[in-house]
């Protein structure tokens, strides 16, 4: 926080001395010697008085050690004023320190056009020098106050700005002058609108905006906040919290608006995260609950339904009938038995049970592109070679992907592109499944992983919900992420197997070859 852009220092009394310099002569070495010096000589008063210069001083006894002070140098000592005024006839201003009645008896040899301030007068100088002194005093701790302060907001992660009633940017801390690489003069004085990095920042302030949180502190002298979310330039989802605090002016209206700016991003993904492991383990133990329950009566139901579907006296239609009802059933075996694999818990794997993520693609790839084809979407597929191993059960990483894929797959009903990818980020081994369907808004990002989640264009089973359940059992990470031209992304970042080697012979599949990397056909 800085003084503001053409702001000047204030003046308290402006001297009508134009470019005049004082001379001036010291006569004796009286009380106030020392302070008559630091107002002539020194730096301190500099400011508050016009150019002064310090010619000679008379009656300075040789040994005093004040000649050897920097404010002496290169100063003459003289015995009397005549000789002071001999050498110095452009002396215009005297300072009498003696005492005694000597300045008047001194006034008569003056120099032409010059003054005379007595011991009597000097005690103003002194009142002065007291008065600065103190000042330099309070502007020293003030600009430690400042400096402090400064380093406080400077330090802060977070936007901090402060606004003028009329939304004009009075000043900023440093995180934000970081984030849009400008300078804190380019800012100072602009409209908040300048603030915001791109369209898919959410506006510091937005005068337009009845709920924006600016508006409600003009408006109301209260605090105020808001949520954002925002999906960023790299289609993942934000979330930031918006902080107004009015500031009245002297005459107690509204004159600023402080607004601070925190990422909320990672807290608010904890706390998401935590709420859907909760949702799915109360899904996983009620569609076990489910599952046991239904299955007897399902089964018993299925085994009628079949015997009199094959019995042959009874009429066509009564055993087309019965032929329906084993065909539902059926279907409902199949949700049940995706229930209990829902609820079932996922052991850790021994050292044995490495996956090759590669492999697993492939083989994914092969069981999902009959599907994908049939609806017009191609598969393509970029793995790097030499991936490690990862400490995930093989088939449960297979139907993982198979998930992914499937659920691509559905979400370009008009055809379209499934991309997947492998890598290395870090410490984990990265398995990347996007398809060009349709854009992702924040809320389909939020909830996709959510069990049974219905959107306006789409509808999420136990697919992605199993596939995040799985995936944080073995210790990894699932991320969803919006495509720039439209669709979905969702990356596993998978944990490598502890001392296990990488699958260095495992080449990268072609998605026209028809087997999964490394079976050596």
């Amino acid at each position: 926080m800085t003084q503001h852009r053409g702001e000047t220092p204030q003046t308290y009394c402006e001297l009508d001395a134009g470019d005049r310099e004082y001379v001036v002569g010291v006569v004796g070495t009286g009380p106030g010697f020392d302070t008559i010096l630091k107002i002539v000589a020194g730096e301190e008063f500099r400011e508050f008085l016009p150019p002064m210069r310090l010619a000679g001083v008379v009656d300075l006894a040789f040994d005093d050690p004040r000649r050897a002070g920097a404010l002496l140098a290169g100063v003459s000592a003289y015995p009397d004023t005549s000789a002071l005024f001999a050498a110095h006839p452009d002396i215009n201003l005297v300072v009498d320190l003696r005492g005694g009645g000597t300045a008047r008896a001194m006034a008569a040899e003056l120099p032409q056009g010059a003054s005379l301030l007595d011991s009597t007068a000097t005690f103003f100088l002194c009142a002065l020098s007291n008065a600065v002194s103190a000042g330099a005093h309070c502007r020293r701790r003030l600009d430690h106050q400042k400096l402090l302060l400064e380093t406080i907001l400077d330090e802060v992660q977070e936007d901090i700005v402060l606004l003028s009633a009329a939304g004009l940017v009075e000043d900023l801390n440093r995180n934000i002058l970081n984030r849009l690489g400008k300078s804190k003069d380019e800012l100072v004085g602009r409209h908040c609108e300048v603030l915001r990095s791109g369209p898919d920042d959410p506006p510091l302030c937005d005068p337009n905006d009845v709920a924006c949180p600016f508006r409600v502190s003009l408006a109301t002298g209260k605090k105020a906040e808001r949520l954002h979310t925002a999906v960023s330039a790299d289609g993942r989802l934000r979330y930031y919290r918006t902080y107004t605090y009015p500031v009245a002016g002297l005459a107690g209206h509204i004159a600023h608006v402080a607004v601070f700016r925190r990422d909320i991003t990672d807290r608010t993904l904890g706390e998401i995260n935590a709420r859907q492991a909760e949702r799915i383990e109360t899904m996983g133990r009620l569609s076990s609950y489910l599952a046991h329950e239904l299955r007897n009566p399902m089964f018993a139901a299925s085994g009628f339904a079949r015997r009199l579907a094959n019995m042959t006296e009874l009429p066509e239609a009564a055993r087309e009938r019965a032929t329906i009802v084993v065909e539902e059933l059926t279907r409902m075996e199949a949700m049940l038995k995706q229930f209990l694999e829902f609820a079932r818990p996922v052991g850790k794997v021994s050292s044995e049970a490495d996956a090759d993520a590669n492999r697993a693609v492939g083989d994914a790839v092969l069981a999902v592109r009959p599907e994908a084809e049939g609806r017009g979407v191609g598969i393509a597929v970029a793995l790097v070679s030499g991936v490690a191993a990862v400490a995930f059960d093989p088939a449960l990483l297979k139907q993982c992907l198979i998930n992914l894929l499937r659920n691509a797959v559905e979400a370009m009903p008009d055809g379209g592109l499934v991309t997947v990818t492998s890598g290395r980020d870090a410490d984990r081994v990265r398995v990347r499944v996007a398809d060009s369907g349709r854009r992702m808004s924040s809320e389909n990002l939020e909830n996709m992983f959510s069990p049974f989640y219905k959107a306006e264009h789409c509808e999420y089973g136990l697919g992605l919900a199993m596939v995040k359940k799985v995936v944080d059992d073995f210790g990894g990470a699932v991320e969803a992420s919006g495509q720039p031209g439209g669709g979905c992304a969702i990356t596993l970042h998978l944990p490598p197997a502890l001392a296990g080697p990488a699958f260095a012979d495992a080449a990268p599949v072609n998605p026209d070859a028809g087997h999964s990397p490394g079976d050596g056909s």
